[in-house]
């Protein structure tokens, strides 16, 4: 247990180096262990106000990378920026979701660093800028050391701790790194020596209870050896040695202390050549903190013993940043930001030297010094009395005797995604970027020009130029009408913004003023969806009150541009996407919504009045999952088909004549959900053609056609979401020429532009091996031969099995007996599944032939097969959810909740039903099933009929024998585990080893740890998540 008093913890490291140890030949001696970089890219050739120390980090855009990061709108504001500039040049480096941006401001251009698939949680560099470390917390996280004069990684620690860092910090001269792990129950505080390689702290400690949450670092300058780390409610003080011992100190502190309510603590670090440490408070206080002399203390300079002397009120508000920079006179000072966004310099006597107060941008988030060296005690004199004592622009002090006050130029970037340069000298400020705070919503490519439109829920409308990278125009509606999408034109004339709060205004794209004179207030929720038809005639939008509404284009001179036309609502739950749909040969273009409903709908847009848009038509296009969007598709195939993307991990392909399914394919990889589907930008006669999709986290580049072959797909994270990040894709858009495409991570504020290199993944697609080898690899040998058993019983079973004539030989098998087949070897598709299959089949090649296909081969079938059968299967814990759906039955008097009771257990199931009820359900929803087929359903699985069932009986079976063995074989309740162990037939297996024991019972439960079924009472709550699926 972390006590208030003395904790010390050791930990020996035989491999550490001396502490003369050479940095620079350390990184050269590890070249094998580098992160991969990727790069956003000016010219090489060096220009005449470029700092020579930075020349080796510009590199061109790379020839070898399907998708790589080109530029980054917008920073991860709560990652404190790092000041980089030097004499001439003016760069920074700062997070932009998981990406590391090296960014030259004067010559617009960065230089994108990559290695995480995490986050970024912290940066911090050497105090020469020489060395950056960066740090992540997730799942395979990782810490990466960068030099930052070519932006190569010279070190990647792979999963220092669990959950990864919130915190690093490197020693002045880069030889150490400290870490602060982000594991909730117990965190930990390493020093790592990382130059020697090693995979194990020098030394450690451990925080529990009220010690961990630590979130920030500081080491004391020029004695490394001395560090302080905080959290809300904790200061902890160490010493540590290169031997690896280190001690840990909890200095107590509470408001009654000095009778004063303290508040939360925002960060801390050390007075240089003193042992005092100062802490912020959220109460505008300074803590100082100064060596405890109590006897049973250890009275040295270096100890860690240190207690709270005195409190110093320095700001009226909240205190947000706190560090200490160099300083002319006073050789340092405390510099501090608030939540009013002011920024105030203390010298190290507490007094206030000079403050800023103008800069009216948020609460400050971080505050970095330049590296010019005006300071510098080795400038000449000469060039310091130039530069600093004939100048007559620095400020002076607020102080008796009115110095000038002279620190380094310095960046500063706040809470509401602003980044701002401040010349000292001139107290001049210049805005760098003012970003979203908030969770950005919306993004829009131009159709003819490089314009990129973005919004968010802070209100701000922004167009780039992504060609120059600049800001063209910007319009803020500000936080109280926040904007929840955008979209342009066909001829970009007009750009539709619309807005959570149910409006929607149409702007000209150029000046960004509404062309009508009042916006559209027909909508009842927040607009989730616009979108305008290719021929610029019309304009429609969903809201989240399940609303869609059409805007017509009016072409008379006295009337506005845009008019209502009417709205519907024909959806009874979210819509998840809303479309125009036209193809080159239709000169009208279509509407399309789906919904959570699991329904597709078509409007009749060209009929519609002022007061009503009607329905055309509505297609139920799922069973069980939810689509998720939908797209039309570039000029590959030669019919007319929509594609939609599915909650069950698929992409399906609708004839936009019938709307019956075309093709099913597998989305890869395996598991991920397609949010956002868009068709990159092509002719007919282009080689290829391709689909950009976009999952919570991942951007993925299809080739198509689309066939399931995880070969022809390739993707990177974007924005990493869930466990990895805050980020959740948010908006999708592709440059009119097809060679960029943007993605926004909503909750991470961050929007990235990615270069896309088609040739790459066209050329790998046609050099690999055959198709069907690549279908082969996904399923194991063993399951692979016993398919083909099937396939090749299916094909005698056709010709008649008792057969006695010269057998034909074939290669196919009616389509007929697909269903069978697919049953035999595990995977139950429902039976409008089967029909799905049916018809991919039968229509597959009839827009190029005009002939049906009623037969499948053996490559097909399995094609079929994965990318049918679901990822996951079915979880134990849903069956158990679905057996308490079915088992929860309210009194309609009392409102109370009813549950199945068996009288003759003492001890009572919660989850029970008897079997005639949940057939009962059975037969009342889903698809139809008849009492026979029930029957005859039951009887095979229980044992009672053949396992062939009808199709292998050569004589009709009797209803009446069925249904006596099926009432002898069932208990009178069923539960979850008497329905998958005496029904289902499935035993117990661990997941991590499904193949292990294929040639025991092919009906198994899976489950994470092996464990038995017994027929004990059970809690479906308290059961572990397992896998009830039938895979052999």
């Amino acid at each position: 247990m972390f006590s208030d008093e003395d904790l010390t913890s050791q930990t020996k490291n035989n491999k550490s180096f001396s502490h003369e140890h050479s940095i620079e030949g350390e990184s050269a001696a590890n070249p094998g262990n580098q992160a991969q970089t990727g790069e956003a890219y000016g010219g090489k050739q060096m220009k005449d106000d470029e700092e020579p120390f930075y020349t080796k980090l510009w590199v061109d855009e790379p020839k070898d990378l399907t998708i790589y990061p080109v530029w980054a709108f917008g920073f991860n504001h709560r990652v404190p920026l790092i000041n980089l500039s030097r004499s001439v040049s003016s760069v920074v480096c700062y997070a932009s979701s998981h990406l590391v941006i090296i960014a030259d401001l004067k010559n617009t251009r960065q230089r994108i660093l990559r290695g995480h698939c995490n986050e970024i949680t912290s940066l911090t560099s050497s105090a020469d800028t020489r060395w950056l470390a960066s740090g992540d917390r997730g799942p395979d996280n990782s810490i990466i050391i960068w030099d930052g004069k070519t932006g190569d990684a010279v070190r990647t620690m792979l999963s220092p701790h669990k959950m990864g860092v919130v915190a690093i910090q490197l020693t002045e001269d880069a030889r150490y790194l400290a870490t602060l792990s982000a594991d909730e129950a117990i965190q930990e505080f390493s020093i790592w020596n990382w130059t020697t390689g090693n995979d194990k702290p020098l030394c450690n400690v451990f925080l529990h209870d009220n010690h961990n949450n630590q979130n920030s670092i500081y080491f004391k300058p020029g004695s490394y050896f001395h560090v302080v780390t905080n959290s809300e409610q904790q200061v902890i003080f160490y010493n540590w040695n290169t031997s690896g011992e280190i001690t840990a100190y909890a200095a107590p502190l509470s408001d009654e202390d000095f009778n004063k309510k303290i508040g939360s603590f925002v960060g801390s670090c050390s007075i240089p050549g003193t042992n005092t440490v100062v802490t912020a408070t959220t109460q505008g206080l300074l803590v100082i903190w100064e060596l405890d002399k109590l006897e049973r203390k250890k009275d040295e300079p270096d100890s860690p013993y240190k207690k709270a002397m005195k409190l110093i009120q320095i700001h009226d508000k909240p205190i947000t940043f706190i560090t200490v920079t160099r300083c002319r006179l006073s050789n340092y000072s405390i510099a501090t930001g608030d939540t009013a966004g002011a920024i105030k310099f203390f010298d190290t006597n507490y007094r206030i030297l000079f403050w800023y107060d103008n800069l009216n941008s948020g609460p400050i988030a971080s505050i970095s010094f330049a590296q010019r060296g005006i300071l510098d005690e080795s400038a000449s004199s000469e060039w310091r009395s130039s530069k600093l004592l004939d100048s007559t622009e620095y400020p002076q002090r607020a102080t008796i005797a009115g110095e000038r006050f002279v620190v380094e130029d310095f960046m500063v970037t706040t809470q509401h995604g602003a980044m701002i340069s401040v010349t000292v000298d001139g107290s001049f400020s210049k805005f760098i970027k003012r970003e979203n705070h908030e969770e950005v919503t919306g993004l829009s490519t131009h159709p003819s020009m490089p314009h990129l439109a973005t919004c968010s829920l802070t209100g701000l409308l922004k167009v780039f130029d992504y060609k120059t990278k600049k800001v063209i125009r910007m319009k803020n509606y500000g936080p109280d009408d926040p904007i929840q999408t955008c979209c342009y034109n066909a001829t970009g004339m007009n750009l539709a913004v619309g807005f959570v709060s149910g409006h929607l205004r149409i702007l000209d794209s150029i000046t960004l003023n509404d062309v009508t004179p009042e916006p559209f207030t027909y909508g009842r929720g927040a607009i989730t969806h616009v979108d305008f038809d290719p021929f610029n005639q019309y304009c429609a939008y969903a809201d989240s009150a399940f609303t869609t509404t059409l805007v017509r284009a009016s072409s008379v001179p006295d009337k506005a541009p845009w008019a209502h036309a009417g709205r519907i609502r024909v959806h009874y739950r979210k819509i998840t996407d809303l479309l125009f749909y036209s193809t080159p040969r239709e000169k009208q273009s279509r509407l399309f919504s789906i919904g959570e409903d699991r329904t597709l709908v078509e409007y009749d847009i060209h009929v519609a009045t002022k007061n009503d848009l009607s329905m055309l038509a509505r297609y139920r296009i799922e069973q069980m999952f939810t689509p998720l969007c939908m797209s039309s598709l570039p000029p590959h195939y030669k019919e007319s088909l929509l594609l939609v993307s599915t909650g069950a991990s698929k992409l399906k392909l609708f004839s936009t004549s019938s709307f019956t399914l075309r093709k099913l394919v597998a989305a890869y990889p395996t598991s991920i959900m397609f949010h956002k589907v868009k068709p990159l930008p092509s002719s007919e006669s282009d080689s290829a053609h391709f689909l950009l999709c976009m999952s919570d986290e991942r951007l993925s580049l299809v080739m198509l056609p689309l066939d399931g072959d995880p070969l022809k797909c390739t993707n990177i994270i974007a924005h990493p979401s869930g466990h990895r990040g805050t980020g959740k894709a948010s908006a999708l858009a592709v440059s009119h020429d097809g060679r960029y495409v943007f993605t926004a991570g909503g909750p991470d504020t961050c929007v990235h532009m990615w270069g896309v290199n088609t040739k790459i993944l066209e050329d790998r697609v046609k050099n690999s091996c055959e198709v069907k080898r690549r279908f082969y690899d996904l399923l194991t040998p063993e399951f692979l031969n016993e398919l083909k058993d099937y396939f090749y019983y299916s094909m005698l079973r056709t010709q008649g099995l008792k057969c006695m004539d010269t057998r034909r030989t074939s290669f196919t098998i009616p389509i007929s007996e697909i269903s069978f087949v697919m049953r035999a070897i595990g995977y139950y598709p429902s039976e409008d599944d089967i029909e799905n299959i049916i018809n991919e089949v039968k229509y597959s090649k009839f827009a190029e032939t005009g002939l049906y296909t009623d037969e499948v081969d053996l490559d097909t079938l399995i094609q079929m097969y994965c990318n049918y059968r679901p990822h996951n299967g079915t979880t134990y814990k849903e069956i158990c959810d679905a057996f308490e759906h079915l088992c929860h039955v309210q009194d309609s008097d009392t409102g109370q909740s009813l549950y199945f009771r068996d009288p003759r257990e003492a001890v009572q199931e919660m989850w029970r039903i008897p079997p005639e009820f949940l057939f009962g359900y059975m037969q009342s929803f889903g698809e139809a099933l008849t009492e026979a087929e029930m029957l005859e359903n039951l009887a095979v699985l229980l044992g009672a009929f053949h396992e062939g069932g009808r199709p292998e009986m050569s004589e009709p079976n009797k209803q009446d024998s069925l249904k006596l063995a099926v009432d002898l074989y069932l208990p009178m309740f069923l539960t979850p585990r008497t329905f998958v162990q005496r029904i289902l037939g499935m035993r117990s297996c661990s997941a991590t080893h499904i193949e292990g024991d294929y040639y025991a019972e092919k009906l198994r439960i899976e489950e994470d740890t092996p464990s038995k079924l017994t027929a004990t009472s059970e809690d479906p709550r308290d059961m572990k998540n397992v896998d009830a699926q039938t895979e052999a």
